[in-house]
């Protein structure tokens, strides 16, 4: 082990400076070459987890705008709410000349039965007048709402040409109160909008709709009980609207005081304000 030490001592005595500068010089390749291999090495693995992190966030990315287009809420057009808006007042102002009308009714009704008939088979004025007022009330509701031809509504025949205990044409008086044999005072009773309520489950591109379900109610003017009941689903188009799917309900208070020659069928109660309930086309009752 001396031997050894002592040969390698001789052995570094005995380089010249050119020996010690080129060993130097292949130290400092080995070291660099090195540091070059660990950075090729780290950055390998750098780019690897790089590019393995970008495909997984740009993977979350496409999910994540997946659940967004999914979510997203079907654009709306600024005017929708004017639209509804328009919707709402047409709907509430034909409703209310459709009570005014029925009102009317009231009125010529009990006009016909006070009246003095001619004696001559031509029925009395106010009579003629229920014929006129039917035209009045058609323009407001759909023609596939009628269910007799215009010859037969207005003819003066006493008879319906359909079947008047569980069936409505729009143009016909909904429901008159009677006392006795005669059509009582218009002033007893009163049909009232109850409530007008845009129809949002049918909306057009723009995301409003153009329908609304009605509700009128008639009641006792002393006593507020309801006498009947009528639901309708108001239509418009452009300017203009009309009401269809009329359904109409005599409740048992206000059975009591129909026509003693017609009795319709009662419902109980009042409807749920909200829907037009169970309707059929053709003005079932």
């Amino acid at each position: 082990m001396a031997g050894w030490t002592t040969h390698q001592r001789e052995k570094v005595q005995g380089r010249t400076p050119e020996d010690n500068a080129r060993l130097i010089r292949r130290s400092v390749t080995a070291v660099v070459g090195v540091g070059i291999l660990a950075l090729v090495v780290a950055t390998g693995v750098a780019s690897e987890s790089f590019e393995a992190s970008t495909a997984d966030n740009e993977a979350q990315i496409v999910q994540l705008k997946g659940q967004m287009d999914d979510t997203r809420p079907t654009p709306v057009k600024a005017d929708a709410g004017a639209q509804l808006s328009k919707l709402t007042e047409a709907a509430a102002a034909d409703a209310k000349k459709v009570a005014t009308g029925e009102q009317t009714f009231a009125a010529l009704y009990h006009q016909a039965s006070v009246q003095p008939s001619l004696n001559n088979g031509v029925p009395n004025r106010a009579t003629r007048e229920i014929i006129k007022h039917r035209r009045d009330m058609a323009p407001l509701f759909s023609r596939d709402s009628f269910l007799v031809s215009d010859k037969e509504a207005y003819s003066t025949s006493s008879l319906t040409a359909f079947d008047a205990t569980t069936e409505i044409d729009p143009r016909y008086a909904w429901y008159i109160r009677y006392t006795g044999a005669d059509a009582a005072a218009p002033g007893m009773y009163t049909w009232k909008v109850e409530t007008v309520m845009p129809d949002l489950s049918v909306k057009d591109s723009s995301g409003a709709t153009n329908q609304a379900k009605v509700v009128w109610l008639c009641r006792d003017t002393k006593s507020g009980e309801v006498l009947a009941w009528a639901s309708a689903l108001y239509v418009r188009n452009a300017t203009t609207g009309t009401f269809g799917h009329l359904s109409l309900v005599v409740t048992a208070a206000g059975a009591q005081y129909e026509n003693p020659a017609i009795k319709m069928p009662t419902g109980s109660g009042v409807p749920e304000l909200g829907g037009t309930g169970s309707q059929e086309k053709g003005g079932k009752r």
